[in-house]
């Protein structure tokens, strides 16, 4: 088998997974049409919330954004169709924040892979929306932190449990 045929062959694989997460979402969808008593489950976020340490949202968290990253360096042609580079951001706050790592608006900027200028003014946005929050340095006021609002980390980490993997 050539590296091509390789290539080929790790990409299907790839994209018969991922089919088959749209499925198990789909499923889950489908199902919120239902009464509320009617689909909740052992593994719904509601009950499994408390089954899950802080080391196990890293974990997701961490997982979710390395998939991310990879899904978008596999289906991007450079066009950034893919990035999701809101969600890589908060993803990364929301990480660092449960890793009790300050971080700032450039570094986050940075890390997203797309042009710092974008970044910074979807940062802004997602201030505005009440997202993300900005925290001055007091020894160095050149240098803002950003950390996750309390009302986006409650929701990631619905999101975060909800996930199939």
């Amino acid at each position: 088998m050539s590296s091509v045929e390789a290539e080929l062959a790790e990409l299907r694989l790839t994209i018969e997974q991922a089919i088959a997460k749209f499925d198990i979402l789909d499923k889950r969808i489908s199902n919120e049409t239902e009464e509320p008593e009617a689909r909740q489950t052992e593994t719904d976020p509601i009950f499994f919330r408390d089954q899950v340490d802080q080391s196990a949202l890293i974990d997701r968290a961490e997982k979710y954004l390395n998939w991310g990253r990879l899904k978008s360096r596999i289906l991007d042609a450079g066009n950034g169709l893919f990035a999701n580079s809101c969600w890589n951001m908060c993803l990364d706050v929301y990480i660092c924040d449960l890793k009790d790592q300050r971080v700032t608006v450039s570094a986050i900027a940075h890390s997203s892979g797309i042009p710092m200028t974008t970044a910074m003014r979807y940062i802004n946005v997602m201030v505005e929306q009440g997202l993300l929050t900005k925290t001055p340095n007091a020894a160095d006021n050149r240098m803002i932190f950003v950390s996750i609002s309390d009302d986006c980390a409650e929701k990631i980490e619905e999101l975060l449990l909800s996930a199939p993997f």
